[in-house]
């Protein structure tokens, strides 16, 4: 990532091995006027770059379909040499299993200028759309590029509209083996949405997904009524407790608390707001939380801190905060970190607080109308954090 004239660039150099099949030395692309955009644009850079690579080596292989597509981005067609050298190596292609002996004749076609190749829509083509018309948050941006990544590489297939009916309907069997149906519902419920975007785009493509959720049943377990000991009775020290006595005393989301920075403590609220690191699960999940009295003294020590409060609670692996403390949190309390929403929801409706009010605290998107207009009145999000 580098400062240009006209804001920020994303540049990489092309291996060495691969320089003559992509034709460049070095990748740079546009990247915003500011470092926060450009750093939000560097990892679909590296994703995108990656998969150039992987093409050049074949180790990522074009389908049958996709290669013949591909045939005018390849070669030059204009020149009649090429176009021989191809046609005649056209059989080659067949024996090697590059293609069909059905596929030959359109592969034909094309090189002859009879038939036009189709105009496949790239991963991020349709991720950029997808983002334009729906606006999502972070999070769900991040999902949406993890279900599609997942998806065509299971199919073996580059773009989307390379994919087929039965390479969704095989990719749901795959999951259902490894994933338990709530999780599998949701990954297709964000390949689905994908695919709705395509079919707009592109109104001659097929909603593979449309409908491969419908078919998985999921049994919602009576969730149990959740009791947990004071804080002070809590054996333990170090940043951990201090996470817990958080999730405790806000019923925010473990990764909110656990990417928390100093500059989000103020003197009498919690600022949950995204940040480079921590993007927020919606846009309702960006909210001001009331510091509960108890919480106060620890406040004030976690302020004399720089950037984020525990920044060793994050994992780069997966880009998450706070993936570990679920043990040890159910070892030290008793329940997992998600406990401590459930208890905070239970707590308020039992003492009959709005569910407006609820729903300010906890973050969640508003369920009804009624519910998304004004807004929660400051007194009573101070009053329902006492009561937890």
């Amino acid at each position: 990532m580098r400062k240009a004239r006209n804001g920020y660039q994303l540049q990489r150099g092309v291996p060495k091995d691969v320089q003559p099949v992509i034709g460049k030395t070095i990748w740079v692309e546009a990247a915003g006027s500011t470092y926060r955009v450009a750093q939000r644009l560097s990892p679909a850079f590296a994703a995108k770059t990656d998969r150039l690579i992987a093409e050049a080596r074949n180790e990522v292989l074009l389908t049958g379909e996709e290669l013949i597509d591909s045939l005018p981005q390849r070669f030059d067609l204009k020149e009649f040499e090429i176009v021989d050298l191809l046609l005649e190596g056209s059989g080659v292609a067949v024996d090697e299993g590059l293609i069909t002996p059905q596929q030959e004749s359109r592969y034909r076609a094309v090189l002859r200028g009879e038939e036009p190749p189709r105009q496949h829509l790239s991963k991020d083509e349709l991720i950029q759309q997808a983002k334009a018309l729906k606006s999502p948050a972070a999070r769900t941006e991040m999902s949406w590029k993890s279900a599609l990544d997942g998806f065509l590489k299971h199919a073996g297939v580059t773009h989307p509209t390379a994919a087929t009916k039965q390479h969704a309907i095989a990719y749901r069997s795959w999951l259902l083996e490894r994933l338990n149906p709530s999780t599998v519902k949701t990954q297709l419920a964000f390949l689905s949405g994908l695919w709705s975007v395509l079919c707009e785009l592109r109104p001659d493509s097929t909603h593979v997904f449309r409908g491969l959720n419908k078919r998985i049943k999921v049994v919602k377990a009576r969730k149990p009524d959740i009791t947990i000991i004071d804080p002070s009775q809590w054996l333990g020290t170090g940043e951990q407790m201090e996470i817990f006595q958080f999730l405790f005393f806000t019923g925010a989301r473990l990764a909110e608390i656990a990417g928390l920075q100093a500059e989000d403590l103020l003197e009498d609220r919690i600022l949950i707001r995204p940040n480079v690191l921590r993007p927020l699960k919606t846009s309702s999940s960006e909210r001001s939380i009331p510091i509960h009295p108890r919480l106060k003294s620890l406040a004030v020590e976690l302020r004399e801190k720089e950037g984020h409060l525990w920044p060793g609670q994050y994992q780069d692996l997966n880009q998450r905060w706070g993936v570990n403390l679920s043990k040890p949190c159910r070892k030290i309390i008793g329940i997992t970190p998600k406990g401590f929403r459930d208890r905070a929801a239970t707590v308020l409706r039992s003492n009959n607080m709005n569910e407006a009010v609820v729903v300010s605290l906890l973050g969640h998107t508003p369920n009804s109308i009624s519910i998304s207009y004004g807004a929660a009145p400051w007194s009573e999000l101070k009053r329902a954090v006492k009561l937890l």
